[in-house]
């Protein structure tokens, strides 16, 4: 039960990343938001882990190949969600976004031979038509409309990589801990996209630094990049990758109830549906 009170938490830190991340995408380009989200994260973790670093030696070198994997995964399925919102709409991002828990199922069932049971697969269908109620506003027409694009295919390669951190974290024996491998994570993603960050800054927008700017960067750097992937792993070591990737058909819930509470987006019937259904779909 800790567990997945623990997700529902982190899908709502989720959720309101993504609002803040939406509501200031006109400020922060998504490539600046990404990497200095991780220059903060390493700030903020390098005084708490400095002197557990040496004792992680023996584990680099028995380990480094599966750490490197985990921290490739991470950084690809974070730095190309905030991508692909910014080159598609909302509701493909979630339609595609929705498909998380049976992609990691299929990724499960290759790799760890996880297989998927009936209440799961029911459980997985019913969260994921919550999901369509949500995105197509109760309207066959408006989702038989839907048009995609480059960012959806961004967007697959970010829920890919998603599933394959979460199976590949359940299945590797050993990690160091929690805030040391969040560490490494964060290390991994700023060297990774500081290039890509120089070449948005030079060749599409130059990010203005405000501080607006700044505030939008330290709570998705604080809620996104550190207390929400935290909880994650914590999550999938104790229910499985699996399970835990059910959640995420959380994450357009909250997201909706933030844009709400904060945007002042309006409530309609079929978000009360939606939200229901990704609900009974968690419990099956």
């Amino acid at each position: 039960p800790t567990a997945y009170a623990l997700l529902i938490f982190n899908m709502a830190l989720w959720g309101s990343s993504l609002v803040v991340a939406r509501a200031t995408h006109e400020i922060v380009p998504p490539l600046a938001l990404t990497f200095w989200r991780w220059v903060f994260a390493v700030l903020v973790l390098l005084p708490i882990v400095w002197s557990k670093l040496p004792g992680t030696v023996p584990y680099l070198r028995r380990s480094w190949r599966g750490l490197l994997l985990l921290c490739a995964a991470m950084v690809v399925g974070s730095t190309f969600s905030v991508i692909a919102v910014n080159y598609t709409t909302a509701i493909n991002a979630s339609l595609i976004n929705g498909s998380q828990p049976a992609v990691t199922a299929l990724v499960a069932l290759m790799v760890v031979r996880e297989r998927l049971s009936i209440a799961s697969g029911i459980g997985i269908a019913i969260a994921f038509l919550g999901i369509l109620v949500m995105i197509s506003q109760g309207s066959l027409e408006l989702l038989f409309d839907l048009v995609f694009n480059v960012g959806d295919l961004v967007m697959v390669i970010a829920v890919l990589a998603w599933a394959f951190y979460s199976v590949e974290l359940h299945r590797q024996p050993e990690h160091p801990s929690g805030d040391v491998l969040l560490f490494f994570i964060a290390c991994a993603g700023l060297t990774t996209v500081l290039p890509f960050y120089l070449a948005e800054t030079v060749y599409i927008r130059e990010f203005v630094p405000s501080r607006n700017a700044a505030a939008a960067i330290i709570y998705v750097s604080l809620s996104a990049s550190l207390v929400a992937v935290g909880l994650w792993n914590l999550a999938i070591r104790s229910v499985g990758a699996m399970h835990a990737a059910l959640f995420i058909n959380l994450i357009p819930v909250f997201g909706a109830a933030f844009a709400m509470l904060f945007l002042g987006e309006r409530l309609f019937a079929y978000h009360v549906i939606g939200a229901v259904l990704v609900f009974i779909g968690i419990l099956m």
